[in-house]
């Protein structure tokens, strides 16, 4: 069991049905095919393996911070952590290989970008934000290259590489008004509460000025409208609401907007 915590197999399966709905998105049947199927363990076993290398680089800080994490409460081994990882990503990109050269490159280039984000990128300013975003959007976009369609999926993942960013900036915030040592580091930390939230705002109003685009260019309809209005009533509230809340409603809005991409597409 303190195995499978370090892959958090939740949070690695939200990733997985993000490709899913990429795939819907662009096109492809509802019921996965043979290809969406490998896209999406692929991306499953791709983002367990981030987990669990996270975990591993972030043993000591673990300790003083994450007392509860498998390896910091002594319940997990830090090679085997390392060894889980390798082995998870090697089979994520080999199953990626079966689909396509651009699906291998988009694994590759995700599992590099996993990596990097745990060893130095996490550490840095706004950077890291940009990282986990755009690796939170490229699921989408991964699912509509395997549907054959990445165009039709490129709306989504760039609404939710926006939108991410800027709750992963509110996130930074939680933490450095919670004090947590272990984000010393983090973009609020760094620039402070205040310019940190305008920062985020920045990324928020910029998803809802690019949610319109979709619907002027003709790629969805009145239906995807009606639902991504909401969506962006529920970010534009986010930038207005004590900061508490913010990166809470940041995600049921980036929840909203997802659902309009797929039910937009199904209309």
């Amino acid at each position: 069991m303190s195995y499978a915590r370090l892959i958090r197999p939740e949070r690695a399966l939200l990733v997985a049905a993000s490709v899913w709905i990429g795939t819907v998105v662009a096109g492809a049947p509802f019921l996965p095919e043979m290809n969406s199927i490998f896209a999406i363990v692929s991306t499953f076993l791709i983002a367990a393996a981030g987990f669990s290398a996270n975990d591993y680089f972030d043993a000591e800080s673990d300790r003083l911070n994450k007392p509860k994490r498998p390896i910091a409460a002594g319940k997990a081994r830090k090679g085997a952590a390392a060894g889980m990882a390798g082995a998870l990503f090697a089979a994520g990109m080999a199953l990626a290989y079966l689909i396509s050269f651009d699906a291998l490159a988009i694994a590759a280039v995700a599992t590099g970008l996993l990596i990097a984000y745990s060893v130095a990128l996490k550490n840095t300013v706004l950077i890291g934000n940009v990282v986990t975003g755009g690796l939170t959007g490229t699921a989408f976009f991964f699912g509509g290259v395997v549907a054959g369609n990445h165009i039709a999926a490129l709306p989504v993942a760039l609404f939710v590489l926006l939108s991410y960013t800027g709750k992963e900036i509110y996130k930074s915030i939680d933490n450095s008004l919670a004090d947590k040592r272990y984000d010393e580091k983090s973009t609020a930390m760094r620039l402070g509460v205040t310019n940190s939230r305008i920062i985020a705002n920045i990324f928020l109003i910029v998803t809802v000025i690019f949610s319109f685009v979709p619907y002027f260019l003709g790629m969805l309809g009145m239906t995807y409208l009606f639902f991504v209005l909401m969506a962006d009533i529920i970010l534009l509230l986010s930038a207005v609401t004590p900061v508490k809340y913010s990166s809470k409603l940041v995600a049921a809005g980036i929840v909203v907007g997802v659902a309009a991409f797929l039910v937009g597409a199904a209309a």
